[in-house]
């Protein structure tokens, strides 16, 4: 006897792929469909056997994960006679090139993966099942970070942090329960990591003025037609409060989906998040275990808007001129700060020379365009008040943070990654050991 399929509704159509492009390029709509209920794990499974039968699936979750929403999905999966493997991480996994290796071992004729979790759980799932064209679907336990729908993953690779392309989940299965119950510090950390796009998205238009004109206006408009349903709520976030926190939720998908759009990780990650990824890869250097991702971004948030609120104070005569000197003396700090990953960071460094040593010349020609566009960005005082507000501090000591380390990736933070970012802008133009003392100044308090 065959089984009825259900289908979902996906996150978006085709109709809002179209109406924001600015670039007119084709922006398929994600195949990503969303179920929302409080029998989330019961449709998930039912779903699951009905496509698969007696298929091996793959479920992935750490103890944390397990105990929130894991459990109850197994026993969900187990009853509908699944024929389930189920692996549990260690607790705090970091999603590095050795456990991709250990998902792809584990999913050898494996016909879906199941991540029951957040951003590494996520992360494992979606990379291993990308590189192995298996199916995959996820359970989200927390409205903490955007990359549930997003088409990147970041993996650790030899010590850096890296984001590699990776397809996003078939479907994903809510239980709004979980996800408004969530610990306060995980609600604080998407409540940062949702509005990185307002800084990142002028990363993007500046990256786009100076080198690859490659900007579209889809993403940036997709997420203004929902950012009031987090960005005026940031007490009620902190309280759960449902409405609140599911209008947070259903940002950081859609912010993740804008990447997916852009075939980039552009609209929604800029300098912020390189700051982010510098202290994930400072673990075994320093052995300070990174913060949450969205908390480290909001500690970017707070540095690149101090970075824009000094660039838009400048004029062009103000412009020294030291593209060459200062890509000497970035480099030359790499291997005492990196040790044994130096040799990974300087190809990521090498790799944004030609550009960089243009800045000389394209800064001054496009100052005046340049500033119209940091003249949009709020100030770092404005989001460290928002943070706050959440109801968890947001400072230095919260976020165990010493000030060496946050100066020492303000300034250098940059070399990690070749994209092009307020933070070399800030450092070409002479104001981002400046900015770093703003963003120290905010972050004391």
């Amino acid at each position: 006897m065959s089984v009825a399929i259900r289908s979902h509704p996906r996150i978006v159509n085709r109709d809002t792929c179209i109406a924001g492009c600015t670039c007119d390029s084709d922006h398929p709509a994600p195949q990503v469909t969303l179920y929302s209920g409080v029998d989330a794990s019961q449709v998930l499974a039912e779903d699951c056997r009905a496509i698969y039968g007696d298929r091996p699936v793959l479920l992935l979750f750490d103890p944390e994960t397990y105990a929130v929403a894991g459990a109850d999905l197994q026993q969900h999966l187990q009853a509908e006679n699944v024929n389930l493997i189920s692996h549990q991480f260690d607790s705090h996994p970091v999603a590095s090139a050795a456990l991709i290796e250990t998902v792809r071992t584990l999913n050898k004729g494996v016909a879906l993966i199941i991540s029951v979790g957040s951003g590494t759980i996520n992360d494992l799932g979606k990379y291993s099942s990308s590189e192995d064209q298996i199916d995959f679907w996820c359970l989200p336990t927390a409205p903490s970070m955007n990359g549930y729908t997003s088409g990147i993953a970041a993996i650790k690779v030899k010590g850096v942090k890296r984001t590699l392309p990776a397809l996003p989940p078939q479907r994903i299965y809510v239980i709004p329960e979980v996800i408004q119950q969530a610990p306060l510090k995980l609600l604080q950390a998407g409540f940062c990591d949702v509005l990185a796009k307002v800084v990142s998205d002028i990363d993007w238009q500046c990256e786009s003025l100076l080198f690859s004109g490659g900007y579209c206006g889809l993403p940036a408009s997709m997420m203004t037609a929902v950012e009031k349903t987090y960005s005026e709520y940031p007490e009620e976030i902190g309280r759960g409060e449902g409405s609140a926190v599911m209008g947070l939720f259903h940002g950081l998908l859609l912010s993740g989906v804008a990447m997916s759009l852009a075939g980039s990780s552009a609209p929604a990650s800029g300098g912020e998040h390189l700051v982010s990824h510098f202290w994930d890869m400072r673990e075994p250097i320093t052995g300070r275990e990174p913060e949450l991702h969205g908390l480290q971004v909001g500690v970017g948030i707070i540095l690149s808007t101090a970075c824009y609120k000094r660039l838009a104070q400048l004029d062009r005569d103000d412009l020294p001129r030291q593209a060459d000197r200062l890509f000497s003396m970035t480099a030359e700090r790499i291997p005492g700060i990196w040790g044994p990953y130096a040799d990974e960071v300087a190809k990521q460094f090498h790799n944004k020379r030609a550009a960089l040593l243009q800045f000389d010349t394209l800064l001054p020609q496009k100052w005046d365009k340049l500033q119209s566009l940091f003249r949009q960005v709020q100030s770092p005082d404005y989001f460290a008040d928002l943070f706050a507000r959440t109801g968890a501090p947001f400072n230095l000591e919260a976020l165990q943070l010493s000030k060496d380390e946050l100066m020492l990736a303000a300034i250098n933070s940059r070399a990690i990654r070749e994209r092009i970012t307020v933070l070399d802008l800030a450092a070409h133009a002479g104001v981002l050991e400046a900015a770093a003392e703003d963003a120290l100044q905010l972050l004391r308090s």
